[in-house]
């Protein structure tokens, strides 16, 4: 598994995997195909634009296995903390240690800048029994999502 820089060309993939993680939850409203493409295409266009807003400098990278495009990793480095924005995994990869091997090396990261970790996760998403295995605690409650933080080890 490797990182790159996220670059213009990826633009496609991202659409993808994007679609390929929020329209499990939209689709079974029963909306036509061409609506829930639309309507998603909204939302990543949202997303986007919130991302921008609201991390000045995010590292946007592109998580490749074998050469291939399978997710995507988005980190904003905060003042006592690096925070994971997003971690995308299109869903024939997950189950086979990619977010494991991502948080393995944004904690590496983390601890090498003396920072703890930060992120958000959805209420009932499966990725927080991994964050929890992975040492992380929850630290408030985020209405539909939960706020957790990774503690770095003090010397």
């Amino acid at each position: 598994m490797e990182l790159r820089r996220e670059e213009p060309d990826d633009t496609d993939f991202l659409r993808q995997l994007f679609y390929a993680v929020r329209s499990p939850e939209f689709g079974i409203a029963g909306w036509p195909e061409d609506l829930l493409r639309d309507f998603l295409a909204m939302q990543e266009r949202m997303q986007w634009t919130h991302y921008d807003r609201m991390y000045e400098q995010l590292e946007r990278w592109i998580v490749e296995r074998e050469g291939q495009p399978v997710g995507r990793l988005y980190l904003a480095t905060e003042p006592d903390a690096l925070r994971i924005v997003e971690i995308s995994v299109m869903p024939e990869s997950r189950g086979c240690g990619v977010g494991s091997a991502l948080l393995q090396g944004v904690l590496a990261q983390a601890s090498t800048a003396g920072l703890d970790v930060v992120l958000s996760v959805d209420r009932g998403n499966l990725a927080e029994n991994l964050y929890r295995r992975m040492g992380f605690d929850a630290v408030r409650d985020e209405g539909t999502k939960t706020g957790m933080r990774w503690r770095r080890p003090v010397s």
